[in-house]
């Protein structure tokens, strides 16, 4: 078994200039990414380069995003991406968030995190939370 990589998955939508794409790339390069799977897609299009990233991927790999909704675009995608990660024994970072499933500290962050860590802003999380409470008090 080789040495663990980071694998950079950079993506952006079909409205955002393509030097968005290369800055993520040179980021992600900064802090260890090895490999780079890339895309440009429109808001619902698929994202085979996701995919081919998933599939590149060995036991404790580790890929490396931006921002979470790089890879999906709802919470409940990212905890699905995660689960199915984790099935792989690879792991997901979202940089500059608490965000790292390849650490142990990482998975507890993520196991008390609040929504608005995984992309959700705090006023929609909590928005979420008074829905949630308004409709099981009904």
């Amino acid at each position: 078994m080789g040495k663990a990589m980071i694998i950079g998955y950079c993506r952006i939508n079909t409205f955002e200039p393509a030097a968005r794409l290369e800055a993520q790339k040179l980021y992600l390069a900064r802090l260890g990414a090895e490999n780079f799977f890339c895309e440009k897609t429109s808001i619902f299009g698929s994202t085979p380069e996701l995919e081919r990233a998933i599939a590149c991927a060995r036991k404790g790999d580790v890929i490396a995003v931006t921002k979470p909704y790089r890879v999906a675009r709802t919470t409940r995608e990212v905890l699905a991406l995660i689960e199915r990660l984790g099935t792989k024994d690879v792991g997901l970072r979202i940089v500059d968030t608490p965000i790292d499933t390849s650490t142990t500290t990482g998975r507890m962050v993520l196991a008390s995190a609040p929504l608005w860590t995984l992309g959700m802003s705090p006023s929609r999380s909590m928005l979420s939370d008074l829905l949630l409470f308004w409709r099981r008090r009904r």
